[in-house]
């Protein structure tokens, strides 16, 4: 995982069934990527804890999380989300897109696109 550009630090422990990452700012590497990685070392990858900067915008009926950097994409889950987080940015996005720092539990079920449970925004 170290050789992944964009990747300061790694940290892997077997017995807890964990990877934490540490990314350099900037950065472009995506979830995707690091999924990637990790099932072709031989590892399942189930769910991310994510902290990170980006822009939340209304599509349709949904909101979207556009990472900064990289430009990967996460529908926010309203069910799975902390009803306050989730009413905040509803709150925010009367003006059109905000740009904000969000803390979240990202998944990607097989052939489906990422979602985040939001767990706080600033």
């Amino acid at each position: 995982m170290r050789k992944i550009p964009g990747v300061k630090t790694a940290r892997v422990s077997l017995n807890e069934g964990l990877t934490v990452l540490d990314l350099n700012e900037g950065n472009t590497v995506t979830l995707g990527r690091l999924r990637t990685v990790l099932k072709n070392s031989g590892f399942v990858s189930k769910e991310a804890k994510v902290e990170a900067a980006g822009t939340v915008s209304a599509i349709g009926q949904s909101l979207v999380f556009t990472v900064a950097g990289s430009g990967e994409k996460f529908t926010i889950v309203p069910g799975m989300t902390s009803h306050r987080a989730y009413e905040d940015l509803n709150g925010r996005l009367q003006a059109g897109s905000v740009v904000v720092q969000l803390k979240g539990i990202a998944s990607a079920p097989d052939g489906n696109s990422p979602s985040l449970a939001l767990e706080a925004v600033q």
